[in-house]
């Protein structure tokens, strides 16, 4: 038995893995920190709080995940700090090759001077559990193939 079974197989005894993983919507009424780290849980994702409250998660990449002040949006972002002696318009090259080229994600560069690449999961009309972890998914697998292909000599 592997740690996927029982998320299709409905004879498999429920657990909190197929209740979490289950086709219920996330809508702007049920949205909260709570209900997304148990997805993110049931999915063997990592997670933690920060300091500040926000919820971290790690599975190929540490990201933060945080809700929309009016709860119609998840969004999870990651950063990455650049090396030495680049210029503003290296960066800004860089941020404009990746935003080019990997349609999913948005990659820019903070007042920080950092390099963020984040995703947003819009939830009028509600989004599964299963796309959400998914997308995530699919979300962290972007940015290190984003830099390598671009920037690895600028982003350590």
């Amino acid at each position: 038995m592997t740690a996927l079974d029982g998320f299709h197989d409905h004879t498999y005894p429920p657990n909190l893995t197929t209740m979490m993983l289950t086709n219920d919507l996330i809508t702007p009424d049920n949205v909260s920190k709570d209900l997304l780290k148990a997805i993110y849980d049931a999915a063997f994702i990592e997670t933690a709080w920060d300091d500040d409250g926000d919820l971290k998660i790690k599975d190929e990449l540490n990201c933060t995940v945080m809700i929309s002040e009016n709860q119609t949006r998840i969004m999870i972002f990651t950063v990455f700090e650049f090396e030495e002696g680049f210029s503003r318009e290296q960066k800004l090259d860089l941020v404009n090759k990746i935003n080019d080229e990997y349609a999913f994600v948005r990659a820019s560069l903070t007042e920080y001077d950092t390099l963020l690449f984040d995703y947003s999961f819009y939830l009028k009309g509600g989004l599964t559990k299963k796309n959400l972890v998914l997308g995530t998914r699919f979300f962290q697998s972007i940015p290190l193939e984003a830099i390598h292909e671009h920037g690895k000599e600028m982003v350590a």
